[in-house]
């Protein structure tokens, strides 16, 4: 058994299971039924294939957000901004959108969906890594501090898209909401139901391939590229990576590009995939799980599937808890049991590196 299947599998697993028994004595001194809870929990995500099907639609958006902070993590940078850049990179897709629905229907036909596909892709990273190029360039010029400056970036991210669709003169929202008009249905991201029946009913959709991909591609980088050893060797001193030619300035500014691209591509799955169009506080504050979700996969691109599906088995099911516990009762434990999971996890690296 590898150290990396140890520190990627073994120990969030382990912390899970930590995190899990605290829940349940929190439950049980609290006078709720422990056990009743977890098992409404489990067979709402396990049971048939729609609530599995919700657990992967949650899981691919928490993929997203987990890479990109541990992309950024990996160079030495903490983005607290992948809230605002999946604001920035959802909202340009729906614009981009918006433009498409005015085009004749006869241009539509004739443009195959995966190149439209590939462009909003594009779009949604493009847009959301210079919105986090801006904190990186900051920290490259300057030192400013990237927690500061990507905080303050998401609030610039909240009050420009909170312009954007708040109707008046220039918005682009449909009169009377606060969404952007939908995108054409032949260009939106198929649902794995069109192909796979068991689904149906279900809003998981083809972006969990893009998300399961990205992961892959961004442990290809970080382990087999010049700009991969850059990254970590930034991350791990970067005295030493300066000695040795390499720019943390330079590093800075390319690894917070690429991880607000990572960020953007949620707007694929909730504009292109699930709503067809973009709708204000849509997210929930999936930027912020996503530090969890990085943090307990030690950062490893791989290790945030697993914790993605975790996180998103966590997410789903305290819905069939809500027949057991009262909401504010879930909300204690859900964060209980994503502290018990994170300090689990560090005092089982901990434990492991010693006796290795």
């Amino acid at each position: 058994m590898t150290g990396a299947f140890i520190r990627v599998v073994i120990m969030p697993m382990a912390a899970v299971a930590v995190a899990v028994l605290a829940a349940m004595l929190f439950l049980w001194l609290t006078g709720y039924p422990a056990l009743a809870t977890f098992r409404e929990i489990v067979s709402q995500c396990f049971q048939d294939w729609y609530g599995f099907g919700q657990v992967l639609r949650a899981m691919t958006l928490l993929i997203f957000t987990g890479l990109a902070v541990a992309v950024a993590f990996q160079g030495g940078l903490f983005n607290i901004g992948v809230e605002g850049q999946l604001y920035i990179g959802s909202i340009s897709v729906a614009i981009a959108g918006y433009y498409l629905s005015m085009m004749p229907a006869s241009a539509l036909r004739a443009m195959p969906w995966f190149v439209m596909l590939a462009i909003f892709i594009i779009i949604a990273m493009l847009t959301a890594g210079l919105w986090g190029l801006i904190p990186g360039a900051l920290k490259a010029a300057t030192g400013a501090h990237e927690v500061i400056s990507t905080i303050m970036m998401n609030f610039i991210a909240y009050a420009l898209v909170n312009y954007l669709v708040r109707p008046s003169t220039g918005s682009y929202a449909i009169p009377g909401t606060l969404h952007t008009p939908a995108i054409p249905p032949e260009f939106r991201m198929p649902r794995l139901s069109q192909t796979m029946p068991v689904f149906q009913g279900s809003v998981v959709n083809y972006s969990i391939v893009v998300a399961l991909a990205a992961a892959v591609l961004v442990y290809v980088m970080l382990r087999f590229t010049r700009l991969g050893f850059e990254v970590r060797a930034v991350g791990a001193n970067p005295d030493a990576a300066r000695l040795a030619g390499i720019s943390p300035g330079k590093i800075a500014m390319t690894v917070m590009f690429i991880s607000g691209a990572l960020g953007g591509l949620v707007g694929i799955d909730f504009v292109l995939g699930y709503k067809g169009y973009f709708e204000e506080n849509f997210s929930a504050g999936l930027g912020f799980i996503g530090i969890a979700v990085a943090l307990l996969a030690n950062n490893h691109p791989l290790g945030v599937i697993i914790t993605a599906f975790l996180f998103a088995v966590l997410n789903y099911g305290e819905v069939a808890a809500a027949g057991e516990v009262p909401k504010d009762i879930i909300e204690v434990m859900e964060a209980a049991i994503i502290i018990f999971m994170l300090a689990g996890n560090r005092i089982f690296s901990k434990i492991a590196s010693k006796r290795m």
